[in-house]
Parts: structure tokens; C-alpha cells; sequence
């Protein structure tokens, strides 16, 4: 039989047979990474443990302790409880079930209420499955093969999401686990025994079928899966933690802000402690942009429909934008972004390229159509300020100025307390603006800089939005948790629609 050559992080290299697993590589390198393995990344894609190696590349094992090892590990187990679920409740439809931060949730249509007191049993029948040690296997069906079995299922849910996928000309696939099959692109842990035990369902609450208040309401239940025990426990310490600190309950009882249904959902009221907080930041906010070399503008809350055709928002980010306005026969609408203004500002005038760089910066309020669903006290909202920026410069400085973005941002985060952050660098979405030669620039420019700055990052593929990459910095609050904050962004797609 041939052989294949293996190439590890370390750079060190080894033969194997073709046809081999990651899983017994892994066990070839020792017995304790092949019991930790959850997945494995093969030139860059990631991988089963059960996937055979036909050609030679490079490998690295996954653990529990990779960012996508764990979103794998708890997408696996999103799966394990989805079919314990259907053990017990054979009628239930199944919608969706993905890993989020802080563990997974499945939706599903059942005419049975789950309630807290359903978990054990839940839990119980996942625990089976667990024993039963099933592996999964990968199916690769034509869009009509898949229809048909998931029509036979009566996984109507699952038809749907079949519909959209055929639309686009996708391939289907989906993962089996003994009786149990889901749509899914995949890929899974090898078998539901290398889940373990220890999990726990957290809550349930409704959610509309693709976040959209117009469709079925479905339930939603999340929980959490850990390799031991002991990542359990601190798991669930930090959610009572978390319920103590959490900003909603603090913002009432601190008589910060409030959000009440006479003025609307996600639309906030900064009452006068709240709003000399926010006075006091503001301050602060303004002066560090002054001294690091930025011109303070402001701009309007409206303007014409026009100006977001231009911009592209009115073609990209349409579902995010509430309805336009008509006034003197002429549409306006509310502005999501402050973008298009600073272009406006900057076109106001003949510039140099001796001017450059510009840097415009604005605490700018703007509005954002987010479904009732996902609204979440201050985190997920309607209308906020924002505190954005857009810097004008030649090419030859784009890694320049953005190593200095990248100074100026961990000198506030670190003003605030917050000096432990995750980067990651954001490619190419499937819809996107500008030239491929645009975004392979842009991207560029982008690590140049994180690694001037010798600055960890992890690669997010297509999660860039679609006017150019960027990157993303998570911040950590004192329990862990994982919060979006700043974003620094490459924009070819604006200069050109608005002629620059």
C-alpha cells in the first residue's frame, strides 16, 4: 500500500498509510492526545477524526482547547441532545442546532412544552447514547435524495432548509449517529462515547424560526458540554455570577436606564445617573481622540434614500434597515452607519495627498432594524451611539495607521480595565464588493499589522462584511465571557462609490 507524508506544527514529518485516520495518528503520537482529540485540521480544513488521509500535508489535532475543536465538540453534542430529544418525543421537528460562545442550543417544534423538570430525562436518554458509543458517519445526498428522506421523516423543518440549499446549487450533507440523521455540513466528533458525560441543560425559551417574528415560534433550549467535570462546575458558578452582574437587573436598580414598551423595544432611556456615565466617558472619549491626531465631526440621524443607494447599504444590509420615510415627496431614511457622512465630509473639499492621512471620528447614533427576538438589553439593540471612525490614507500607510489603531484601541481598552482580548481577522464573505485583488490587498495590509504588533490573531473565514475584511478585538469581562468591541476595517468599496 502507498504511503503519505504527514507534516505536524512542529514541523517534524512522518509516513503513514494511505487511507489512515486523523484519530489513529493521534494515537500514534501518544495515548493521551488521542483521548483529548475532538478533530483535527488538514491543510488548513477542518476534519473529522474518522476522515481517512489520502494525500500528503499538514496536520494539527484538535482538542477540547482549540477554538474550533470546542465549537465542534459542543456542535457534536447539540446533535446528541437532538436525538435524545427525538427518543423520547419521536413527533418533534427539528430546526437548527449550532455552537454558540458559551455552550449550543437546539430549536424545536413540539406541541409538548419542555420545562426544567424535562431535562433529567433528557439528560438521562443523552447519557445512553453516550454508552452506546455510536459512530457518525458522513452522507452525501443529490438535493432530491435528501427532500425525499427528510419528506419521509416528516422533518419539515429540515425541507425547507433543504430548499434554500438547493437553490444555491449546494451539495447536501448530512451526519447519522445509529437511528439518528441531521442536516449537517459537518464535521463531528468520530463517536457520540468521546462526548462524555458532562453536560447540562441550562434553560429554554422561544425563538421564531430563522429569527423571524412572521414564522413559527419554536423552543429553544440551550445547554453546555464539558470534557471533565471540573469545567462544568466553573461553568455553572460563572452563570450565577453572571446572574447577579447581569446589566439589566444592575441598570434598575442603579437607576441607570431603562427600556420600556411605550417608547419601543431596543430603544433606550439613559436616565440622569446613567447619562452622566455616559457624559463623563464621552469626555474622555473626545480628549485621547484630540491627542492621538483625530478631528471630532457630527453628523444627522436621516438622509436621503439616495445617499444609501450610493453607498451600497441600500443593496448589502437592506434587512438591517427600518423602512425609509417619505418627506416632500422625497424618501429619506434613518442611517444605520455613519459611514457615508465622513465620505461626504471628506468630498466637501479638494484634498492633497500632503493632507493625508485624515482621521474623522464621531460619537454617531444609528439605527438598526434587529428582530424583536434577539433584542437584548443594551447588548443587542435598535438605536445606539457608536463610536466610530474612518482615517483617510494613501496605500503606502494603510499598515501604518492601522498598527496605530491598534495602539490607540489597547490604550482605551486598557483605560477601562480591560487588558485580556481575543483578535481575530475576518476574511471574505460569499457576498461581497470591490475585486478578489481588492480584499487579497486589504487582508494583507490587515496581518501585516497584527504581526508588527506581534499580536496573536485567529483567522475568522468569511465573517468579514461586504465592503472589506477586518479585525474583530473579544474582550474578556471578569467572569470570561467573550464580548465583540472593537472593529478595525479596510474600506475599498466607499472611496470608489463615492468617487474620493
Amino acid at each position: 500500500m502507498s504511503q503519505i507524508t504527514i507534516r505536524f506544527p512542529d514541523d517534524s514529518e512522518k509516513q503513514f498509510q494511505t487511507g489512515i485516520t486523523a484519530q489513529k495518528i493521534a494515537a500514534d503520537i501518544s495515548k493521551n492526545l488521542e483521548k483529548n482529540a475532538v478533530a483535527a485540521e488538514f491543510d488548513g480544513k477542518l476534519i473529522g477524526l474518522q476522515e481517512e488521509l489520502n494525500k500528503s500535508g499538514s496536520l494539527k489535532i484538535l482538542t477540547f482547547n482549540d477554538p474550533q475543536g470546542r465549537d465542534l465538540f459542543w456542535h457534536s453534542s447539540a446533535h446528541l441532545m437532538a436525538q435524545a430529544i427525538k427518543r423520547i418525543w419521536p413527533e418533534t421537528q427539528l430546526g437548527i442546532g449550532p455552537p454558540i460562545d458559551d455552550g449550543f442550543y437546539y430549536d424545536i417544534d413540539l406541541d409538548h412544552s419542555i420545562t426544567p423538570e424535562d431535562f433529567e430525562k433528557i439528560e438521562k436518554e443523552m447519557g445512553k447514547i453516550v454508552d452506546e458509543d455510536l459512530p457518525t458517519k458522513k452522507i452525501i445526498m443529490s438535493p432530491k435524495e435528501a427532500l425525499e428522506f427528510f419528506r419521509k421523516k416528516k422533518e419539515m423543518l429540515k425541507v425547507e432548509l433543504i430548499e434554500e440549499l438547493e437553490k444555491n446549487g449546494e451539495t447536501i450533507s448530512a451526519y447519522s449517529q445509529g437511528e439518528f440523521t441531521d442536516l449537517c455540513r459537518g464535521p463531528h466528533i468520530s463517536s457520540t462515547g468521546r462526548l462524555g458525560k458532562n453536560f447540562k441543560l441550562l434553560s429554554v425559551a422561544g425563538a421564531y424560526w430563522h429569527g423571524d417574528e412572521k414564522n413559527k415560534m419554536l423552543q429553544r433550549i440551550y445547554a453546555v458540554n464539558y470534557p471533565d467535570k471540573k469545567m462544568l462546575k466553573e461553568h455553572l458558578h460563572r452563570i450565577e455570577e453572571a446572574k447577579k452582574r447581569d446589566h439589566r437587573k444592575l441598570g434598575r436598580e442603579l437607576d441607570l436606564f431603562s427600556i420600556q414598551e411605550e417608547i419601543g423595544p431596543g430603544l433606550v432611556l439613559w436616565h440622569p445617573k446613567g447619562a452622566l456615565i455616559r457624559h463623563m466617558i464621552e469626555t474622555y472619549w473626545k480628549e485621547a481622540h484630540l491627542r492621538n491626531g483625530y478631528q471630532l465631526v457630527a453628523t444627522p440621524h436621516i438622509a436621503k434614500l439616495q445617499l444609501w443607494e450610493t453607498s451600497g447599504h441600500t443593496g448589502f444590509y437592506p434587512e438591517n434597515m427600518f423602512r425609509p420615510m417619505e418627506v416632500d415627496e422625497v424618501e429619506y431614511q434613518l442611517k444605520p452607519m455613519n459611514c457615508p457622512f465622513h465620505m461626504m465630509i471628506y468630498k466637501s473639499q479638494i484634498r492633497s495627498y500632503r493632507d493625508l492621512p485624515i482621521r474623522f471620528a464621531e460619537l454617531g447614533t444609528v439605527y438598526r432594524y434587529e428582530r424583536s427576538g434577539v433584542l437584548h438589553g443594551l447588548m443587542r439593540v435598535r438605536g445606539f451611539t457608536q463610536d466610530d471612525a474612518h482615517l483617510y490614507c494613501h496605500p503606502n500607510q494603510i499598515t501604518e495607521e492601522i498598527c496605530r489603531v491598534l495602539d490607540f484601541n489597547a490604550e482605551i481598552l486598557s483605560r477601562f480595565g480591560f487588558t485580556d482580548y481575543d483578535v481575530y481577522l475576518s476574511t471574505k464573505p460569499e457576498k461581497y464588493a470591490g475585486t478578489d485583488e481588492e480584499w487579497e490587498h486589504a487582508t494583507e495590509a490587515l496581518k501585516n499589522a497584527l504581526e508588527q504588533k506581534e499580536m496573536k490573531y485567529v483567522i475568522d473565514p468569511g465573517e468579514g462584511v461586504f465592503y472589506g475584511p477586518k479585525i474583530d478585538i473579544k474582550i474578556k469581562d471578569v467572569l470570561g465571557r467573550s464580548w465583540q468591541c472593537s472593529t478595525i476595517q479596510v474600506d475599498f468599496n466607499l472611496p470608489e462609490r463615492f468617487d474620493l
